[in-house]
């Protein structure tokens, strides 16, 4: 019998099509309409549940971690080929396959260390590995201060749908305070809030989760080939676009 709800395919097709509209402004060179960026802050959430799905459903982890690192390093260096041709700035800093890669390995040492350390000593060595690479890729990679503490809760909460939801609005609800600036009258300034420092929307992911059947839709060269072509490919051609429209 076919499960209800939506399989890992369709809500990656779902999560670029919002990644397409987050990035329409290097296209235009200018915002689409206010706020839109709200709409889309569930996208880098939503590839990293999925992440942690392709973790424990892969045949080949070092495959899988392999592609990750070398689609970040092929983006981070087209990025900056297409920055230099065009003198467009705009592609830098989009390179969140590094943050997955890095969530990816972190996660592949915390499971040696809760399956095949052999003593306290080395479950402890491993599990500060996995602890440090986390906060370093929250440090330096894209969006990784949200992005990789919403891997590790999926990791940590393997098939507990219900609580990863909760644990994800108490992340956004830590997102949403550190986000609140101030004028000099000492009044929130809303419009930063809801059209710039909007990450604490990420919790608009927890019905996409909610919907995820457990299965990943078909197995062929274009599914499994999409994001890694279309998000560097969009980022490059809107680039080289909105360089001309200028």
């Amino acid at each position: 019998m076919q499960k209800i709800g939506l399989n890992s395919f369709q809500l990656k097709f779902i999560a670029l099509l919002f990644m397409t509209l987050d990035n329409v402004d290097i296209l235009l060179n200018q915002e689409p309409f206010p706020y839109y960026h709200i709409f889309s802050r569930f996208v880098g959430a939503l590839f990293a549940y999925l992440l942690v799905q392709g973790f424990f459903h892969t045949s080949d982890r070092t495959k899988y971690f392999i592609r990750l690192a070398a689609a970040g390093i092929i983006m981070w260096g087209g990025n900056k080929l297409v920055a230099y041709l065009t003198g467009n700035d705009a592609p830098i800093g989009h390179s969140m396959f590094l943050t997955l890669a890095a969530g990816f390995g972190a996660m592949w040492v915390f499971e040696w260390s809760r399956k095949q350390a052999e003593t306290i000593q080395s479950k402890l060595v491993a599990f500060t590995a996995g602890a440090i690479i986390c906060v370093m890729a929250m440090m330096y990679t894209e969006g990784g201060f949200y992005i990789i503490p919403v891997i590790a809760a999926s990791y940590f909460l393997y098939k507990k749908r219900w609580l990863l939801c909760l644990i994800l609005i108490a992340i956004g609800a830590v997102l949403a305070f550190t986000s609140l600036t101030y004028n000099s009258s000492g009044e929130i300034e809303w419009e930063l809030f809801f059209a710039v420092n909007c990450d604490w929307a990420m919790v608009s992911v927890i019905p996409f989760i909610l919907l995820y059947n457990g299965r990943t839709g078909p197995r062929n060269g274009f599914s499994k080939w999409m994001f890694y072509v279309y998000y560097p490919l969009h980022i490059w051609v809107f680039t080289v676009i909105g360089t001309f429209l200028q």
